[in-house]
């Protein structure tokens, strides 16, 4: 088994639960490998926790650079649904930051600039918005995002909630 299948397994699991709450052990049961083997790969929870981090940044990132749509509804969707469904922990990290290791955190905020650094790129182009209105549809977004993965049952309409927010940011960037 290679290093990304075995990231790609447990990265669900990371999705319910923090770092803090999974034992080594459970994760080697997950993947029906011995401890030992689990340390081959990982030499530390630590380092296993680095690992996962960058492997769920790298395919946030490529969510966010594939997203092509010149149609600010259709991305406000992707952005809120990608998470819960592909079990991307990148998104809870940067929103929760369960990290209590401080050089992770300051990865995940390194991460996490990056990601705005492209979504400003593209929407300030695509439709017309300056840092500030990026930075505010974007906080809007992973709360929701957020919530959505918390309350997956959301009591409220989220396509209302979507047709609200295209409809606010078509306006600001008139």
């Amino acid at each position: 088994m290679k290093k990304n299948e075995v990231l790609k397994i447990i990265e669900p699991i990371f999705f319910d639960k923090t770092f803090k709450e999974v034992s080594m052990q459970k994760l080697a049961d997950t993947l029906k490998i011995k401890k030992a083997s689990l340390y081959y790969y990982f030499p530390s929870k630590d380092k296993l926790q680095e690992e996962l981090i960058n492997y769920s940044f790298e395919n946030y990132l490529k969510f966010i650079k594939n997203t092509k749509t010149n149609d600010l509804k259709i991305f406000i969707l992707e952005f809120i649904h990608f998470p819960f469904k592909s079990k991307n922990i990148f998104s809870l990290i940067s929103q929760n930051w369960y990290c209590e290791n401080q050089k992770l955190k300051e990865m995940v905020s390194d991460m996490q600039n990056t990601i705005f650094v492209i979504i400003y790129e593209t929407f300030s182009t695509k439709y017309n918005l300056n840092q500030e209105k990026v930075f505010i549809l974007l906080s809007i977004l992973e709360n929701i995002s957020k919530k959505k993965c918390i309350f997956w049952n959301c009591p409220f309409d989220l396509d209302k909630i979507i047709l609200e927010i295209d409809e606010l940011f078509k306006k600001i960037a008139k």
